[in-house]
């Protein structure tokens, strides 16, 4: 009769040679692997709802698989899923132009409106030091103002 401990080893090595099996084949049943994974340690302990440690150290040939099934080459995928991919990626890259054109466009019009605001700067500058300078010049004494009749 086996010990507990074999019955929880043989136990946890049925749950990841599932797990092990449903991530090979794409159809994983944890939700965090519903968008996408890679055949991880960490993916398999998720999936098979068993530690890492537990791995590493009861479960070595089940390691060995995994490093096996994650180097084996992928399937080649269809045409009409190569192409569906593609179609999407166009798809999202036309979406990014079209926001790109809009936002350089509103970038554009910010740029000229802080120009035609400098340039209004630039001739009020000009103005208020041409001002500045005429209030600033020595005004010479006219002889006109001299001429005031001596007091006698």
């Amino acid at each position: 009769m086996p010990s507990p401990y074999e019955k929880r080893l043989r136990a946890s090595r049925a749950r990841l040679c599932d797990a092990l099996e449903r991530l090979v084949q794409g159809r994983p049943i944890h939700p965090r692997h519903q968008d996408g994974y890679r055949l991880t340690v960490a993916a398999l302990a998720r999936e098979a709802d068993v530690g890492r440690n537990a791995i590493y150290t009861n479960h070595r040939a089940i390691l060995d698989e995994l490093q096996a099934a994650a180097a084996a080459p992928k399937p080649p995928i269809s045409w009409q899923d190569k192409l569906d991919e593609l179609r999407a990626t166009i798809k999202a890259m036309k979406q990014d132009e079209r926001r790109m054109v809009s936002e350089n466009a509103l970038l554009l019009q910010r740029a000229r409106s802080a120009e035609a605001e400098a340039q209004r700067y630039r001739r009020l500058h000009a103005r208020l030091v041409a001002e500045r300078d005429a209030a600033l010049r020595a005004v010479p004494i006219t002889t006109a103002a001299r001429k005031t009749p001596p007091r006698d």
